[in-house]
């Protein structure tokens, strides 16, 4: 039987990943010209972790914190949502996958490239090397695990968890259709990974695809904390809507500028 504890439990996950994400992406923004670094040449990518690889390492370990929280909102969701259904295990299944995708991809940034740095600054490895292993391990684990199997992994969950919830008569229809559309964004957004050339403009609406999901995020946990039953029908307040679109705005409207 599910709990008013369940709920803000999971509320609580919710929520904390949405602080992270947040407060990650903006350090990131500010110290390492996050996200579009990813695609500039190693050399210059490498040169500007060094210099500021202080901020980048603990930046990128909050980043990987929201991916093994990720993990924890896909089996708590689980664990409310459940009815036996095929829909529900894949849900899950998509979204322990998609956390276990983007920690590898973020990790690499707080483990393997200081590594390289410290092997490059003693000499150890001649700057070829350092450079190709570092790129190496931007287009594997990050372009391709992190990036693509992990944005893609991400949408699959909202897309499945979304189906649940629109069944759901305890909760927000429209809320429901919000994690529909995030997840269908993001699949669509993994796919700038596999052809950056021919699907470019899609990094450019990189930041707004997945603010749809944050955003998503933080209501889905304001909804959570206020959550009694699983009976009760609970549509989201407009106050939340607006608070969510403000949030929203404050983060696109920059990046798109």
């Amino acid at each position: 039987m599910t709990t008013k504890t369940d709920y803000k439990v999971t509320a609580a996950l919710f929520l904390a990943f949405f602080v992270l994400i947040a407060a990650g992406n903006l350090w990131l923004a500010s110290a390492f010209d996050f996200p579009d670094i990813l695609r500039q040449p190693a050399a210059e990518r490498f040169a500007l972790f060094q210099a500021n690889q202080g901020a980048v390492i603990p930046a990128y370990y909050l980043m990987g914190l929201t991916s093994i929280l990720q993990i924890f909102m896909a089996v708590a969701m689980y664990q409310l949502t459940k009815r036996g259904r095929l829909v529900d295990l894949f849900a899950v299944t998509a979204g322990v996958l998609s956390g276990v995708f983007q920690v590898l991809g973020f990790f690499r940034w707080v483990i393997l490239i200081p590594m390289l740095a410290s092997a490059y600054s003693s000499n150890e490895i001649s700057a070829e090397v350092i450079f190709f292993l570092e790129k190496f391990a931007n287009t594997y684990l990050g372009m391709t695990v992190g990036e693509h199997m992990g944005t893609l992994f991400t949408g699959l969950w909202l897309l499945a968890l979304g189906i649940v919830l629109v069944k759901n008569t305890a909760i927000d229809k429209k809320l429901a259709w919000l994690g529909l559309a995030a997840g269908i964004a993001l699949i669509v957004q993994s796919y700038e990974a596999v052809n950056s050339a021919a699907l470019s403009f899609l990094a450019e609406l990189s930041i707004a695809l997945w603010a749809l999901y944050v955003i998503w995020a933080l209501i889905l946990s304001i909804q959570l904390f206020r959550k009694q039953d699983n009976a009760t029908p609970q549509p989201v307040h407009w106050a939340i809507w607006l608070l969510g679109l403000v949030v929203y705005l404050a983060n696109v409207v920059p990046a798109l500028l």
